[in-house]
């Protein structure tokens, strides 16, 4: 049973705090992502397929009648492709790492919430907050504080 379920019929607090991640999709580096893929112990076949799809990818932008150089891609990935948001999925599966309150995912938004029952619960929520703030340093991702929500 998910630890979720029955805490709205406790008599207790949760706190909860939706996080959005800034172009979320879009700054996956490739590298870091196919480094966890491969350690997510998915056949090597696949980790090789991925790499094909993401590696050595251009683009050119397109202003009025004016076309910008073609640039290569090191991050994201592909719009459009059904993809995109596994990928992103393995890109954030270590964020529960070090975390113990509960963490739900909707494609670029984190909801990170516990039950409150002391200040102990409090000071942890806390921790666990600063832990996903450092998780997303280290990992290139950007937070958007205009988007947090509690």
């Amino acid at each position: 049973m998910p630890r979720h379920s029955g805490l709205l019929y406790e008599e207790v607090g949760i706190h909860a705090i939706i996080i959005d991640f800034s172009k979320a999709f879009d700054l996956v580096p490739h590298d870091r992502l196919l480094t966890k893929l491969a350690i997510s112990g998915v056949d090597t076949r696949v980790v090789v397929w991925v790499r094909e799809l993401l590696v050595g990818r251009t683009q050119k932008v397109t202003v009025g009648r004016h076309l910008s150089k073609e640039v290569k891609i090191n991050s994201g990935v592909p719009q459009g492709s059904v993809l995109r948001p596994l990928l992103f999925l393995v890109y954030v599966s270590d964020i529960w790492r070090n975390v113990d309150s509960n963490i739900r995912i909707f494609a670029d938004e984190f909801i990170i919430y516990k039950k409150i029952t002391n200040k102990n619960d409090i000071e942890n929520l806390q921790k666990d907050l600063d832990t996903l703030v450092e998780w997303a340093v280290v990992n290139g991702v950007k937070i958007n504080p205009r988007k947090i929500r509690q």
